[in-house]
């Protein structure tokens, strides 16, 4: 692998030829059923120590928003059902559940003699008074839509519930297993009320023991875990922001497993003997965002002729250097019913050019671009390759790339962007995500600001569509009907890249980007 700055030098050269490169990786650990785990023969390590590159935001899964917080969140909490290796619900808080015919009554049975970390017991209270505090409106919870279908909520015996929602809903427990969703105790939920995320409790295996903002979270085993004991005692969250520096922590031993490895740094690490790097698909689309309201994205020959622009495979081979996967719709295909049979804009740079020329742009056009720079993986490098490319056609791009947090309230506003490169994962694992926040008028995320009554109209449908089979063919119909609007220009699904020492094992990479090490140790 050549050098970094020679890398960078010779990348917007590369950018244009289709020069496949790959990349190794060994196989993740899976998980057991859950709970899963336990500790293998020999000597396991006290600590195990994560490199991350941002530090949690809070310890208060109702108010996460973002996955690296949920990491940290989901070591301490729990929700009533989680995801098994393949993806499919399973109980976890809860034993079972029932539906009403009519599909909007659901019963779950829950586990007994379970308590969280401050004594308190859990039980069908405790899921209630969650819930209630995460539906009021005062606490301010960015995720409150993931329950807001509720309705009522019955506690038929201490260790039963009901949950009646106002119409069927089809992801009901997809929602369920989100962070946002973790139930928490009821006596810190009285005893610190917002700030509860300074004293958090959950029934989780790990309890947060220290946390030194943007230096590290120290979580130690809870002993008294209902489920089967963590091997590892200590597990130490270490925030090392710059990229290399966090490699070189993996090399030095400082910590013991990373994730998002730049590419150009995989066959480093890979020649190492004591190393090992994972691919891991997941469900995140990086894509272009055109907004509907301001011109020229007002037009969708010009949305079209921006797709016929890009390169995407050659953006792949030559930056990214194989670690993601050619976007052939908005969702990534790894999704649960997401479509792989939808229309598809090939690199074509003439038929964009005749198109840009029928929308009434036959000498170009100047555009707006606006890029994240550090966010995602060789955002930049990707957002400059893009912008060399929209300039074979007559597109100048002028091109700013900012800091994510004055980024994301730039998007959310819409007065200032044209054209936006952003990502989009999907916590659920559910494209309900994806549809109730960034197709529907007026989504949170709806950064494209478009506004299309029949796409509102099948997210409801497919909402209110308990049949399995019935909601794909809704959510089908869904998709294609996005494919022909095109408020992205869909690039590639990004894959996590995460390196370890060879020593450690049992850990889990979602691919919604969860990253659980309850069941990791070294050894």
């Amino acid at each position: 692998m050549k050098h970094a700055a020679k890398w960078f030098a010779l990348a917007m050269v590369m950018i244009l030829l289709l020069a496949g490169c790959s990349s190794g990786g060994g196989q993740q650990q899976t998980p057991a059923d859950q709970p899963g785990g336990g500790v293998a023969a020999g000597t396991v390590s006290d600590t195990l120590t994560y490199g991350v590159g941002v530090d949690a935001r809070t310890m208060d899964p109702q108010m996460v928003d973002n996955v690296p917080t949920a990491n940290a969140v989901m070591h301490v909490h729990e929700t009533l059902v989680t995801w098994d290796k393949n993806m499919d619900i399973v109980g976890r808080l809860a034993e079972s559940w029932e539906t009403s015919p009519d599909g909007k009554t659901w019963t779950f049975k829950l586990r007994e003699g379970i308590k969280f970390h401050d004594g308190a017991d859990f039980n069908a209270e405790a899921v209630k008074k969650s819930f209630e505090r995460i539906l009021d409106p005062d606490l301010g919870s960015p995720r409150r839509s993931i329950l807001s279908m509720i309705t009522d909520m019955e506690i038929v015996d201490p260790y039963t519930i009901a949950l009646t929602t106002e119409e069927p809903f089809g992801p009901f427990l997809s929602q369920l297993a989100t962070y946002n969703a973790a139930i928490l105790s009821p006596k810190a939920i009285d005893e610190y009320g917002k700030d509860y995320a300074t004293h958090p409790a959950g029934t989780g295996p790990y309890v947060l023991k220290d946390w030194l903002p943007g230096e590290k979270m120290v979580f130690e085993r809870f002993e008294d875990y209902w489920g089967e004991k963590p091997p590892t005692k200590t597990i130490v969250f270490k925030v090392i922001p710059e990229n290399t520096t966090r490699v070189m922590a993996l090399q030095t031993g400082e910590v013991d497993i990373i994730s998002n490895v730049p590419p150009f740094q995989i066959e480093q690490l890979e020649k190492a003997p004591n190393l090992q790097v994972d691919l891991i698909p997941g469900f995140r689309t990086i894509y272009l965002g055109m907004n509907f309201k301001n011109k020229p994205f007002d037009d969708v020959r010009v949305r079209q002729a921006l797709n016929h622009a890009i390169d995407r495979q050659a953006i792949i081979d030559n930056i990214l250097l194989g670690t993601a996967e050619i976007a052939i719709g908005p969702e990534a295909t790894s999704i649960p019913g997401a479509s792989k049979d939808l229309p598809t804009y090939d690199y074509d740079p003439e038929k964009a050019k005749q198109l840009l020329a029928e929308a009434g742009y036959p000498n170009g056009l100047e555009i707006k671009f606006h890029a994240p720079f550090g966010r995602y993986n060789m955002d930049k490098q990707v957002a400059e390759a893009i912008q060399a490319q929209l300039a074979q056609v007559g597109i100048k791009a002028d091109l700013q790339t900012l800091d994510w947090s004055i980024y994301s309230d730039m998007l959310k506003k819409g007065e200032e962007t044209q054209l936006f490169m952003v990502g989009k994962g999907s916590p659920a694992g559910d494209l309900d995500f994806t549809a109730q926040i960034c197709w529907v008028t007026g989504g949170s995320l709806n950064y494209s600001f478009m506004s299309d009554p029949e796409i509102d109209a099948l997210v409801a449908e497919q909402r209110r569509t308990v049949d399995q089979e019935k909601r794909l063919e809704v959510l089908q119909k869904m998709q294609e009907k996005i494919q022909e609007q095109l408020p992205w220009a869909s690039l590639y699904y990004e894959k996590q890249i995460v390196a370890k020492n060879k020593s450690v094992s049992g850990e889990f990479i979602w691919p919604n980007e969860f990253v659980d090490l309850r069941y990791a140790k070294k050894q």
